[in-house]
């Protein structure tokens, strides 16, 4: 599933792409799609309608067009491409945009996953934790919400209504960077784990936003391209394999379900 670095590389490169630009039609090809309004009454809302801004809150995106709001959870597999020559899977473009300057824009969803809603207002999203890159996710915050839960740290970055936007590829890889083992309880973290892990989040997914998302599978760029923060990977899917720090095999375990990488020297 898409995580934060993957949805802001996508909202960085539609509004380069097609931001302030007049919507035409939506022409919706899988109605399943569509969670909250019938697809007349969604593809009606947003005609003839200028794309005035795109936001991300989480790993959602929300495009506002002049105060109706289309937002989108892609889901397992869905991504927007601005040409359908670049899709490996036209069968499964399921949502096309076309603009008044003749722009389109694709949304193709293997699994049919993604999710699309329509607001008369903008969504508030009070299920959801701090932004990592807001200016209200600082040390202190941080420390608040990690004080007294019990619950292990990686569970605690995955869970959504904490810190928004940190999926199970960068968990591992913020603890990773953090030395802090995935089996360790919030409560039991000292100042300095926590001061280190603040660092680490942000680091973490600054760079993968810079290196334009990791694709595993079926995450693609607008462009149709890979991103490239798989090759920087220290631990995600790297069990077995020496740990670049100290050689020691990386670990694999399972956490909620979820497979959870580390390296059991590096990471106390």
């Amino acid at each position: 599933m898409p995580e934060l670095p993957e949805v802001e590389t996508i909202r960085r490169a539609l509004a380069e792409y097609c931001l302030n630009e007049t919507l035409e039609t939506v022409s919706v090809k899988t109605p399943a799609l569509i969670k909250n309004a019938s697809v007349d009454r969604f593809s009606n809302e947003f005609h003839h309608k200028q794309l005035v801004e795109i936001e991300r809150r989480a790993k959602f995106l929300i495009f506002n067009f002049e105060n109706r709001y289309m937002v989108c959870h892609l889901g397992m597999s869905g991504i927007f491409l601005k040409d359908a020559s670049q899709s490996r899977f036209p069968q499964h473009i399921h949502l096309i945009w076309e603009f008044k300057s003749g722009k389109r824009l694709y949304y193709q969803d293997v699994r049919k996953f993604g999710k699309f809603w329509l607001y008369d207002t903008q969504p508030d999203f009070t299920n959801l934790g701090v932004e990592p890159f807001s200016e209200h996710f600082t040390f202190e915050r941080l420390k608040a919400l990690i004080q007294h839960k019990k619950t292990g740290i990686k569970l605690f970055l995955m869970d959504q209504s904490n810190i928004a936007g940190i999926g199970n590829i960068y968990a591992s890889e913020i603890l990773f960077r953090a030395g802090i083992s995935p089996l360790k309880k919030c409560s039991d973290l000292s100042d300095r784990e926590i001061r280190s892990l603040y660092s680490a989040i942000q680091e973490i997914l600054q760079s993968a936003i810079k290196n334009f998302g990791t694709t595993y599978s079926a995450y693609r760029t607008v462009s149709g391209e890979n991103g490239q923060n798989q090759n920087f990977l220290k631990v995600y899917q790297k069990a077995g394999l020496p740990c670049h720090q100290c050689a020691t095999p990386i670990e694999k375990i399972i956490l909620g379900n979820r497979s959870t990488f580390y390296c059991p020297r590096c990471q106390k």
